[in-house]
């Protein structure tokens, strides 16, 4: 990790409350509305209201509402009930090897979803605090991203095997203020290969973490039209403290 690296990544941490503020809040609460072409293209279709609640220490969210679900995601295992069922939770051990046999065109199963959206907002919401991993290299991207008068500079971070994570190698944007601006990355899971551009809108502060209220994935399909295949709107967070 370079040096000009090592200094962006500070800022950063240090405009979303700094290393001893992050230390303090032990979960998230988080609430949004999350919808987009892809859940419907996946048998999910949306939009659900969520509410979860995420883990700052080890990698684990409680879904306490997805559309008509409840459970949990860790890497090694998800839990999947139906909100007003009275059965139990139906539990798959490694779910990530669940996705192996899968296409772009197959329909996901509750777990699948589950897996997805669990690995998906734990590394949303434990942003940038999570890159501090001694396993994750970060590497800063010579010059500035020129976006509408302003200059965005950019890490690239390289996850390793394993890790659960859109794909391996991943680059962040952020403005003159350190706020995560925009995410460049494919969906492993998704079996397209597609590039995916995940932008950042309309900041909040909530107690010394900074967030964005709105998250816009995008995506252009050769051939096809530019499409929204996620939305993730009117997102709230409220830390839980140690």
């Amino acid at each position: 990790m370079s040096s000009n690296s090592s200094d962006l990544l500070q800022s950063v941490i240090d405009a979303h409350g700094g290393q001893e503020y992050w230390e303090s809040v032990l979960f998230l609460a988080v609430e949004f509305e999350f919808s987009g072409l892809a859940l419907a293209n996946k048998g999910h279709p949306g939009p659900h209201d969520v509410k979860i609640i995420v883990d700052t220490k080890t990698q684990k969210v409680t879904i306490e509402k997805f559309g008509p679900y409840y459970g949990s995601w860790s890497p090694d295992r998800t839990e999947v009930g139906q909100i007003g069922s009275p059965d139990p939770l139906d539990v798959r051990e490694n779910p990530r090897a669940a996705f192996d046999s899968h296409t772009y065109d197959s329909k996901w199963d509750a777990h699948n979803l589950i897996y997805f959206i669990g690995y998906a907002f734990w590394n949303y919401f434990n942003f940038p605090f999570h890159l501090q991993a001694s396993d994750i290299q970060i590497h800063e991207i010579d010059g500035s991203t020129p976006e509408n008068g302003e200059k965005w500079r950019t890490l690239e971070v390289v996850h390793p095997d394993g890790y659960p994570t859109h794909t391996t190698v991943q680059k962040f944007d952020f403005d003159a203020e350190y706020r995560l601006r925009r995410l460049h990355y494919s969906v492993d899971v998704m079996k397209s290969g597609l590039p995916v551009w995940h932008t950042c809108y309309n900041h909040a502060v909530s107690g010394k973490f900074i967030y964005p209220t709105l998250r816009v994935v995008n995506v252009t399909v050769p051939g096809k039209s530019f499409f929204s295949p996620f939305v993730l709107n009117n997102i709230t967070v409220e830390p839980i403290y140690l």
